[in-house]
């Protein structure tokens, strides 16, 4: 039986909207406390790694944000919305914001595979497209390069994972020329 049958049946619609509200209340008020308390948590144990500051943040609120929005579903769940519909107006609108920044969202995995492929590495000597200097940081979304004119570009990783690049500190040397032959003693010398 659902809750509007039940409020149907019995008469008591007030009360039972007055007791889902509660219930919906609750969740949210335990929702915020998880969500919150996760966070710490993985902030606190994320300062204990070598892990880049800047990446324990994002992950410590991309957590966050999950355990709002499945509470905020359990929570409309309660108060009567249909739940295939509240995903489904979420996907809807995660398809339009992947739209929207669908540029920054492939410099971020080609970050990700620069971060785990590793072509170059920090301080290698590359070529971008007209570009050639040292790499000094690869990021989630650029990479930064210091020309010798000391001036630091940042190439967006999606460029660098879909251009050629040249990396100039692993050239192979070529090998040293071989020294002719000495003469055999007693041989002619051609004149």
């Amino acid at each position: 039986m659902t809750w509007d049958q039940i409020a149907l049946t019995s008469g008591r619609f007030g009360e039972i909207w007055v007791s889902r509200l509660l219930v919906a209340a609750v969740v949210g008020i335990v929702t915020l406390r998880v969500a919150d308390g996760a966070r710490t948590s993985f902030e606190r144990a994320g300062s204990r790694t070598a892990a880049d500051a800047n990446v324990r943040v994002l992950a410590a609120r991309l957590l966050y944000g999950a355990i709002l929005i499945l509470g905020l579903v359990w929570v409309l769940g309660f108060l009567g919305l249909d739940q295939a519909s509240i995903l489904a107006t979420f996907g809807a609108i995660g398809l339009a914001l992947s739209l929207a920044v669908q540029d920054i969202l492939k410099s971020f995995f080609a970050g990700l595979y620069l971060l785990f492929e590793k072509p170059f590495i920090i301080g290698d000597e590359v070529q971008v497209k007209e570009h050639v200097g040292r790499v000094e940081h690869v990021g989630f979304r650029a990479t930064s390069i210091r020309t010798t004119d000391n001036v630091l570009i940042l190439v967006p990783n999606a460029i660098v994972f879909a251009e050629v690049v040249s990396n100039l500190t692993h050239r192979v040397q070529p090998p040293p020329p071989e020294d002719p032959p000495a003469p055999q003693a007693g041989a002619a010398t051609p004149a």
